[in-house]
């Protein structure tokens, strides 16, 4: 594949410490030295011998051997030799993408996945339609773009995952790497079971109508009423319960009376569904009605009135509510977390034919994952362009439209506004979830990561904006139909994707095809997202156990899916659905905040922005600019922190309000929470601990960057765990 400038592979695992620099200005590294950070930001002197400024190594065994190590002999600075044992690891070098396309395909699949389709629309008329793009826009030029830059940056020039790379920033802070790991864990178990549902939908929709289009089927309950038909069954119902009542209490009526019944009914409701009694001459009550009701009072009004509410009866339920809750999850089944119920086989089945997909995307690294996001990344903009131009056409879509774009200016002065803003475009670029720096790890070393950056979240960004005139005209159409307000129509979350974009599908011309195409996309979309998290756990554990782990990267990899599969069954039972929002609220939603806070925290302060800066330097020919240097060192940490705070003031709006979950529950979501928010300050206690010497030198080896052993090719480093 090339070689890199100053590298003399460009699949060696070194990161820091092994090129020399590139462009004028450049800091120039000899071989097999790095130099340490220290807390302050600043370049200290390296930690030990084996990292000697301006020493030389030379390998006995040659440029590249078999086996675990070897001795070299290095030149210091007194002109003595000394031996040292060298790690050898030229029997795994690192991958690069086969294609710079992959890459690029790769992280645009990761951040592009289902919340871009049933979270922004809806966040974005919530917060003023099209005055939400201006903080949107804001937040992602100073909070969100900052931190991608800077993973993609961070991942490419170390060359190595969310664990091993804090030898080389700040070794205290490795448990941030541990939590991302157990945080990717947690979304495998709940992630997975969402694209499942989708996967369930797909198999439904192979059938000549699509099984959520009428009522009348086992799972259908008595509620269960049509869309096209609820308007008229429950008027007609209406209007001759209330004509029969009035015609037993006319005697104390007036015309006020006849005002609030007709208000309430309709002139035209009458006419269209009981005509004769809307004509005077055809109904004895349209003659007697006004001496009927020459003497009303307040009370009787208010009688009629409560006549009239309660007359409704129970709330329909739509055909495509009822098959989402009552056939694909069987939620009524179950009594909530209290007692879930068992698995439901078919929706296991399913579940399991996603993590076979996920199995042969990720088994071979990016050598299967760069030929496998081809598909996922570029199906959802096919079908997404396919469904818009079909939305675009149905009636009432210009006023869903209407309604998604037009600006509510006053909206800006809500605080709450600039928090989603920020929420979303943070959620949506998905930094701290390591796998940025797992994907851009296997990038060449002089790869354009600047642009790149500015690429692949502008495309992120505009796929929500994308996304939401495809749900908005369908919603308008919905609306149209049902004769309602959008607002009463809509919603977010898995009810949007799942209850009514189905719903409006069935009632389309051709909604098999709809059908299908709709949840092709949602799994695509769903799947290089789902690779994305478990890469970044499995790139790590093979870089830090590259000898155990590492050069049995397909076994590891079928051990770890099926252990996730295993953990994720409790989401596939009949009260899953409960299960799957509490995960993602106490899972990653909370704890993920927290880490890469003490991640920015960690590159920007303890490592220091004008080391990062150099780095940077080192790879693209020049510094970053002044904005991105005072947006790394204040305002993307100002960014997280108001984030945090918030969510965590918010914490149970995040949970919903259609379920309320039992008080031992949350008390285990902050036990889970806590699961891995603790792993970083349980592992600075134990590097300190671990540390040589008295306090203050504790203190300075924890967060000071370790040395980095020579390996027996030249140019690599090893700084993996050997076992």
């Amino acid at each position: 594949m090339g070689t890199e400038p100053g590298t003399t592979n460009s699949s060696g695992s070194g990161g820091s410490g092994t090129r020399q620099g590139t462009g004028d200005g450049g800091r120039k590294r000899d071989s097999w030295h790095t130099t340490s950070p220290g807390t302050n930001g600043t370049r200290d002197e390296p930690a030990d011998a084996s990292s000697e400024p301006h020493g030389t190594a030379t390998a006995t065994n040659g440029s590249s051997a078999k086996g675990t190590t070897e001795t070299a002999q290095i030149l210091a600075p007194g002109g003595k030799e000394r031996n040292m044992v060298v790690a050898l690891t030229g029997e795994r070098r690192r991958e690069t993408w086969s294609q710079k396309a992959e890459f690029l395909l790769a992280v645009i699949g990761f951040a592009v996945d289902l919340g871009n389709v049933w979270r922004f629309p809806y966040i974005c008329y919530q917060n003023g339609g099209g005055a939400f793009l201006i903080p949107y826009c804001i937040m992602l030029l100073f909070g969100g773009l900052p931190l991608f830059y800077m993973e993609l940056a961070l991942g490419q020039f170390h060359r190595c995952g969310c664990l091993s790379i804090w030898k080389r920033i700040c070794p205290a802070l490795k448990g941030v790497g541990y939590a991302i790991c157990l945080i990717d864990i947690y979304m495998g178990m709940y992630y997975n079971t969402i694209i499942g549902w989708a996967v369930y939908y797909l198999f439904a929709s192979f059938s000549s109508e699509l099984p959520w289009t009428k009522c009348g089927n086992p799972w259908n309950t008595e509620n269960c009423s049509p869309v096209t038909g609820r308007l008229n069954e429950t008027l007609t119902t209406t209007t001759t319960t209330v004509a029969s009542t009035l015609v037993s209490t006319m005697t104390s009526t007036s015309a006020a009376g006849v005002t609030l019944v007709a208000s309430a009914l309709g002139n035209t409701t009458m006419a269209t569904t009981n005509p004769h009694y809307y004509y005077h001459e055809q109904h004895p009550l349209s003659s007697t009605l006004p001496t009927m009701m020459s003497n009303v009072t307040t009370s009787t009004v208010a009688a009629m009135a409560g006549v009239v509410g309660k007359v409704a009866g129970p709330a329909l339920s739509s055909p495509a509510r009822e098959f989402f809750e009552r056939q694909v999850l069987e939620q009524y089944k179950s009594n909530g977390l209290d007692f879930m119920g068992p698995v439901k086989p078919s929706l296991a089945l399913c579940v399991f034919g996603v993590f076979v997909l996920v199995y042969f995307s990720l088994w071979k690294g990016v050598r299967s994952a760069g030929k496998v996001v081809w598909v996922t990344a570029l199906a959802p903009y096919v079908v997404l362009l396919i469904l818009l131009a079909r939305g675009v056409t149905l009636p009432g879509a210009a006023e869903g439209i209407r309604y998604y774009l037009t600006p509510q200016w006053d909206k800006l002065n809500n605080s709450r506004v600039w928090i989603d803003a920020a929420s979303q475009i943070f959620f949506s670029l998905g930094p701290g979830f390591g796998t940025l720096l797992a994907l851009s790890s296997y990038n060449k070393f002089n790869n354009n990561c600047y642009r790149d950056a500015l690429l692949t979240s502008s495309i992120n960004c505009l796929t929500s904006f994308l996304a939401g005139f495809v749900i908005f005209s369908v919603l308008g159409y919905m609306a149209q139909v049902q004769n309602k307000s959008i607002e009463e129509v809509g919603l977010e979350g898995p009810g949007l994707v799942f209850i009514v974009y189905p719903e409006a599908i069935a009632m389309m011309k051709g909604s098999v095809f709809w059908s299908i195409i709709f949840f092709l996309m949602l799994i695509t979309l769903g799947l290089d997202s789902t690779f994305g998290g478990l890469e970044a756990m499995i790139t790590a554990l093979c870089d830090e156990y590259p000898r155990t782990i590492g050069r049995r990267r397909e076994l590891f990899v079928l051990i770890l899916l099926g252990l996730i599969y295993i953990c994720a069954l409790p989401t596939m039972t009949y009260g899953g659905v409960y299960l799957v929002n509490f995960l993602n609220v106490y899972g990653p939603g909370l704890a993920i905040l927290f880490v890469v806070f003490v991640e920015a925290a960690g590159v920007f302060w303890f490592y220091g922005v004008e080391n990062f800066s150099a780095d940077i330097e080192q790879m693209l020919g020049k510094k970053p600019s002044l904005f991105w240097r005072i947006c790394w060192k204040y305002i993307s940490p100002t960014f997280l922190f108001c984030i945090l705070i918030f969510s965590l003031l918010g914490y149970e709006e995040m949970l919903g309000e259609e379920y309320e979950y039992p008080e031992w529950s949350v008390a285990a979501g902050w036990a889970l929470t806590l699961s891995s928010v603790l792993c970083i300050p349980t592992y600075v206690i134990y590097k300190f601990l671990k540390s040589p010497g008295k306090c203050n030198d504790r203190l300075r080896r924890t967060f000071k960057p370790e040395p980095l052993i020579p390996t027996a090719i030249p140019g690599q480093l090893y700084s993996g765990t050997a076992v």
